[in-house]
């Protein structure tokens, strides 16, 4: 029963050096750099388009009181160059019981921050 000094020692395969390896290396470095990548790259280009329609703004310029209302709203949503100055323009059509027909450089401000809000 003599037994060889290599029969001492079991020869395994070299597949579980690797394995080892992949499990405790590479693995956790792959997952910290999708999770990296996703934190630094967030998926904005996916945008699911909204399943309502544009809604066309419908703007009365023979109604003063109600244009500088609806447009003193639209002021509030949107940011655009044009929202102080139209805002000063506006005030003397919102708060008297009988205004004037608008002028035309509100007008063309009211023209102009229309665009604007359409472009976006």
């Amino acid at each position: 029963m003599e037994k060889k000094i290599i029969d001492i020692f079991h020869i395994y395969p070299i597949w579980i050096d690797y394995f080892y390896i992949l499990s405790f290396v590479l693995f956790p470095f792959v997952f910290f750099a999708f999770v990296y990548l996703f934190f630094k790259f967030p998926f904005k280009h996916l945008k699911i388009p909204s399943l309502k329609k544009k809604e066309k703004i419908e703007i009365n310029f023979k109604n003063p009181k109600e244009t500088a209302y609806r447009i003193t709203f639209l002021i509030q949503k949107f940011e655009t160059p044009y929202n102080k100055e139209l805002l000063k323009r506006l005030e003397k059509y919102k708060y008297r019981k009988e205004v004037k027909d608008l002028d035309k450089k509100t007008v063309s401000l009211i023209k102009k921050f229309l665009i604007w809000i359409e472009r976006k």
